[in-house]
């Protein structure tokens, strides 16, 4: 075993690398692995930290050895205050058990019914639509992702929330964003500005998701949604506390709506800038779909769909890096020997870009994707929803969202992006794609998009 540490740079001292990483996380990052290499070692502040981008690595550090490199407890710290102790901060046991509580939500006989809600939605989202209008897209997504998940998992219209629940989220994500550059927890009894904003932010998503319990029990009626599973299990003789709902309540509506709606706005990027793709599109959902909204049955054959999806997850995976985990002991990884209390980092956005596995990787391609060829990649190539244990649960539900979304309204309409709109990604918590995309929309088949 390799006793020295992998290349990397030597930082300041006392400081090592903590200000570049606080800069630009996303930049910085992506310059180790130019610079040094699938294995880094760098500095935060006194601690050991490595970029591990190698896949044997990262199945490693995810799916052998996920307890011997658990979520760090820096970062934990700094989400709990928003997102509780449910299935995305928790580690161990606890998230065992979060997560057997939200699992059945996500099985594919459930997924099945909720495509015609995703359907639904998007056709009402375009129904205001009006050809050579333009749009704000991201608000246009928010809008339709956060009915979809409100309806599927909670039975919940969020017609009159749309507009609260994306500022709340907004604020959050830029709350732990600025928390996550500083890498240290603000403390909740800090009488500052900062703690305002973050202690409304919290209040207004607690009272959204609280909302949907209240109303629930207005009929204790079993809709067979995630809701309902969690407030049986809360009931008499059940086992999920109040902070168990609200925990995982605001975990799924957090995760279940902003993230596929960035890999929305992302995609119509691609497709404006990528013609060809854009044209194949249209020829499958023509030949598929013959001018009819899609079906769940449809989904399977929209293949060519699906691989604009995966690719744009691959350039551009809102979950760009993974939460950082911090080895319990001393740990043989990659040849070398990990010393206990180090930092580990894992970007699916730095991964992606590795040419041994993405020829001419910031190229935008999907038909890398044909055949499920993205099969046979070795495990921890391809991870924009993680790997092993912690893998998201939502995966199929986030795909299969976005594939019917992208087929009901590139079906109908072609989605222009305006000209001298900055679309370079930010990432902090998540990437996102620039606020306010403005885009133009042309009916494709002015008849069809009437009926819309």
């Amino acid at each position: 075993m390799n006793t020295t540490s992998p290349p990397g740079p030597k930082g300041l001292p006392l400081l090592g690398s903590v200000l570049d990483l606080r800069k630009d996380k996303l930049g910085f990052l992506t310059s180790l692995a130019k610079a040094y290499g699938d294995f880094v070692h760098f500095r935060v502040g006194p601690r050991d930290a490595y970029l591990v981008s190698r896949p044997d690595c990262v199945h490693d550090i995810l799916v052998e050895h996920p307890k011997r490199m658990p979520k760090e407890w820096i970062h934990q710290r700094i989400v709990a205050p928003f997102f509780g102790n449910g299935v995305v901060t928790s580690n161990g046991a606890v998230h065992d058990r979060q997560r057997r509580l939200a699992q059945p939500a996500f099985q594919p006989r459930r997924l099945d019914n909720y495509c015609r809600v995703f359907v639904e939605q998007a056709l009402l989202g375009i129904s205001e639509w009006r050809s050579c209008g333009e749009y704000d897209i991201d608000n246009e997504m928010l809008r339709m992702t956060i009915q979809n998940v409100c309806l599927t998992l909670f039975s919940a219209d969020a017609t009159d929330i749309v507009s609260r629940a994306a500022d709340a989220m907004t604020d959050i994500l830029g709350l732990l964003g600025r928390e996550y550059d500083i890498a240290f927890p603000i403390p909740m009894w800090v009488p500052n500005e900062y703690n305002r904003r973050k202690k409304a932010a919290i209040r207004e998503l607690n009272d959204i998701v609280m909302k949907f319990v209240e109303d629930w029990r207005k009929t204790g009626q079993d809709k067979g949604d995630l809701l309902s599973m969690l407030m049986l299990a809360h009931g008499e003789g059940g086992d999920v506390t109040l902070d168990d709902l609200r925990d995982n309540m605001i975990a799924m509506f957090s995760a279940g709506h902003e993230t596929t709606a960035f890999t929305l706005v992302w995609r119509w990027i691609m497709l404006a800038r990528h013609p060809e793709v854009e044209a194949a599109l249209w020829e499958e959902l023509d030949r598929v779909l013959g001018g009819r909204p899609p079906t769940a049955e449809d989904y399977p054959q929209l293949a060519y769909t699906t691989m604009i999806i995966k690719e744009t997850l691959r350039i551009y995976p809102t979950g760009w890096l993974l939460f950082p985990r911090e080895t319990t002991e001393d740990v043989a990884l990659g040849g070398y020997t990990i010393p206990k209390g180090s930092m580990l980092y894992v970007s699916p956005y730095v991964i992606h870009r590795n040419p041994t596995y993405f020829p001419d990787p910031e190229r935008f391609d999907p038909e890398r994707f044909r055949a499920g060829a993205d099969k046979q990649l070795p495990r921890g190539a391809y991870i924009p929803f993680g790997l092993g244990p912690r893998v998201c649960m939502g995966q199929h539900f986030a795909t299969m969202e976005a594939v019917l979304t992208l087929a009901t309204v590139a079906q109908r309409y072609r989605v222009s992006i305006l000209a001298k709109q900055p679309l370079v990604p930010s990432g902090s918590l998540a990437l996102r794609p620039p606020r306010g995309v403005k885009v133009r929309v042309d009916a494709r088949n002015p008849a069809a998009a009437a009926a819309a």
